[in-house]
């Protein structure tokens, strides 16, 4: 610890040497006087960004609220830790110097905000880890209340005075934000991927729990002998639980956390698991199905993200009541104390503790009242049959605003797109006029990205959360394996050969990122040539083909920005390059620039007129075999009349989805939670509910055994 201050005020020592050498003296003596202020005052508006956004970034998935989060969590811990470092530095300074009587009082007061910069070190309920690898640094923050906890208490015993209350209250926080911060150091612990893998008990079969009873009653004298019996299990619906806010679908979604637990833990399940949850999500309706995963997604998330881990407990609750009373009484004697007043000539410095007080009890009301209408609160509600008290909670609710109203938004309901056509056509006829810049800088595909990209609700891609059960109740009726593989391991074969187009199982065959490529551009082609937007919105093939598109799209967008969800051995590519070499294409081709060109227009171009000579115009080799293969593809699908051709599009496109969202592990699903959630976690979700993965153990027969006592 001595060596910690040392180097701290050291360095703050050169700091001070050069600034002096810039700055006049004015301006040091001004910042001398106010950067403790400063870094208190930026310590506690960090802390109160992060309770409001924390949490909301689960369900919004725009650019500026993952940057505000991102940067303000990086620097909450800097400040904090910095505005110690300089009153610790501040406090040996002015207490070791027995002419600093007049300083010495005026840093009585300050002395007393050291507790509350450990307490937003604890930092807020909302959030704990930005991303899943903070979860791994939990030793790191350990080292870190041992560290920040004896400068407080260093601070503490320097500024020491028997005749002064702020001592006595220095304590009582100084313990309330000790507390946060050991919750904060658990749950990343809790939420770190060894411990969270060994927290989920180890699977034991009913096999073997049998076994030991049949050992126990052997040695207890009786006579045991066996017989198969067929084990059924058999949902059941509780009609005593309120039908408003998603009740019975929260229950839902609870009964199945070990579960998804294990699923995002890459652990292998119980066959007992995969009925269960298969009889279940093969009779809700499909609405209800995504409400009990949006419910369950949010429960992982919370598990991974925040103090879900520590707060959702009697204890965890205990302590809350009792810190925030804790701060209550600070305040209250704080403000009655009219010798703190006196003695501090610095309004400044009362007004900042009173602030830090009063921010710091309202933090936690806002802590309160977000546990208050958590999910877990209204599981604990029903299962405890308190519906009344839930009936009043979901009434406060609806008088709230959006965000925090009835119908709380779970995750984004959003899903991006990125189009190869639209890219093309963005990047030339409306390029970004500082390209120069940003390509010198090696940034420029990342900008056009950003730029040109769309984000839109995935309406179409909600349907395929109907069709997903369709592979396996065709292969039933048709006595074929119903095994993950047969559905979904071909990529897109399985929907080819059911409506007989083996001639188009070359595009399916290569590897998986080319046959997205190749599909996505075909996609792209015949959509532009068959969409009708003078057709009735309710049109079923505008629908179909609005689907289609969708899908494609949305598989380009993974492959492009999420490569690491998509199977293993996903070949990277280069983006930028493949859309300017089909740009450039298109221009030489059409000799034209593409603002004189439609897409309509060049879509009707690649379908008829390209063939493997015309691929010596363009780019590179890649791109060359994109673009010849996805033109053959579209060429040969429009041969087809629409309605079949959209049905094996979209077919495909569903079954490239199936295998996309199967291969993804648990990890990779459970780190884009933090930023919105991908549709794709919510499609493999559904589909492990429907049995349809590979984490389920194999049996060693259909039939079970059962002990009969003699």
């Amino acid at each position: 610890m001595v060596l910690i201050q040392a180097v701290v005020g050291s360095v703050i020592l050169i700091n001070r040497r050069r600034t002096a050498e810039l700055f006049p003296a004015s301006w040091r003596n001004l910042w001398k006087e106010w950067q403790l202020r400063v870094l208190v005052l930026v310590s506690l508006t960090v802390q109160i960004v992060l309770v409001i956004l924390g949490n909301r970034r689960k369900y919004i998935t725009k650019t500026w609220i993952r940057t505000i989060v991102w940067f303000s969590y990086l620097l909450a811990d800097s400040v904090a830790t910095m505005a110690i470092g300089v009153l610790s530095n501040d406090i040996g300074q002015v207490y070791g110097d027995d002419n600093c009587n007049s300083r010495a009082l005026g840093y009585e007061l300050k002395s007393f905000w050291a507790p509350f910069l450990l307490l937003h070190l604890g930092g807020m309920d909302t959030i704990t880890a930005y991303s899943l690898e903070d979860n791994e640094l939990w030793m790191r923050h350990a080292f870190g209340v041992v560290a920040q906890a004896t400068t407080t208490v260093y601070i503490l015993l320097m500024s020491w005075s028997t005749s002064s209350l702020l001592s006595l209250l220095f304590i009582v926080v100084f313990f309330v934000g000790l507390v946060k911060y050991c919750e904060r150091v658990w749950a990343l612990f809790s939420a770190s991927e060894k411990r969270f893998r060994d927290s989920i008990p180890e699977l034991q079969t009913r096999e073997s729990k049998i076994m030991e009873e049949c050992k126990l009653k052997q040695l207890e004298g009786f006579h045991v002998t066996t017989r198969q019996v067929l084990e059924v299990e058999v949902p059941v619906s509780d009609n005593s639980v309120p039908n408003s806010d998603d009740a019975n679908e929260i229950l839902t979604a609870h009964s199945f956390l070990e579960m998804v637990k294990r699923l995002f833990a890459d652990l292998i399940l119980g066959f007992q698991d995969r009925d269960a949850s298969r009889a279940i999500f093969e009779s809700v309706h499909d609405d209800k199905a995504r409400t009990i995963i949006e419910i369950e997604l949010g429960l992982i998330y919370d598990l991974m993200f925040t103090k879900a881990t520590v707060i959702y407990s009697s204890w965890g609750v205990a302590r809350r009541i009792i810190g925030s009373f804790l701060i209550l009484g600070v305040l209250v004697m704080v403000s009655l104390d009219e010798a703190l007043v006196r003695k501090n000539s610095s309004k400044i410095d009362v007004t900042i503790t009173l602030v830090l007080l009063v921010v710091a009890l309202l933090l936690d009301s806002c802590a309160f009242v977000e546990l208050v209408l958590s999910d877990q609160t209204a599981h604990w509600l029903i299962k405890h049959k308190k519906t009344t008290t839930l009936r009043d909670i979901n009434r406060i609710r609806t008088m709230m605003p959006t965000n925090w109203g009835r119908k709380r938004k779970r995750w984004s309901n959003t899903g991006e797109q990125f189009s190869l056509l639209s890219f093309c056509f963005a990047t030339r006829v409306k390029p970004l006029f500082y390209h120069r810049i940003l390509k010198m800088l090696g940034i420029e595909e990342v900008v056009e990205i950003y730029m040109y990209k769309s984000c839109n609700p995935p309406k179409p891609l909600s349907l395929a959360f109907g069709e997903i059960k369709e592979p396996r109740s065709h292969a039933e009726k048709n006595g074929e394996s119903t095994d993950l593989k047969s559905l979904y391991g071909r990529a897109g074969g399985k929907a080819l050969e059911r409506r007989n187009r083996r001639d188009l199982e070359w595009s399916v065959k290569m590897e998986f990122h080319q046959s997205i490529l190749i599909w996505h551009l075909a996609t792209e082609i015949c959509y532009q040539l068959d969409y009708n937007p003078g057709a009735d919105p309710n049109n079923m093939l505008n629908g179909m083909l609005d689907w289609g598109q969708c899908m494609s799209r949305y598989m380009l967008y993974l492959l492009v920005e999420h490569p690491n969800m998509l199977p293993i051995g996903m070949g990277q590519i280069k983006f930028r390059e493949l859309y300017s070499d089909l740009g450039a294409f298109i221009e030489a081709y059409m000799s034209k620039p593409l603002k004189d060109v439609t897409e309509k227009e060049a879509s009707e171009m690649l379908m008829k007129e390209v063939n493997a000579e015309n691929m010596l115009v363009g780019g590179g080799d890649r791109s060359n075999f994109v673009i010849f293969h996805g033109c053959k593809l579209a060429s040969e699908l429009g041969k087809f009349e629409q309605t079949y051709k959209w049905d094996i599009i979209n077919h495909v496109w569903l079954e490239m989805l199936g295998h996309a969202a199967s291969q993804c592990k648990g990890r990779h699903h459970a780190q884009q939670l933090r930023r919105g959630g991908e549709y794709l976690t919510h499609h493999w979700l559904f589909m492990a509910h429907l049995g349809l993965t590979d984490h389920f153990q194999v049996p060693r027969s259909r039939a079970i055994a059962e002990a009969v006592l003699r």
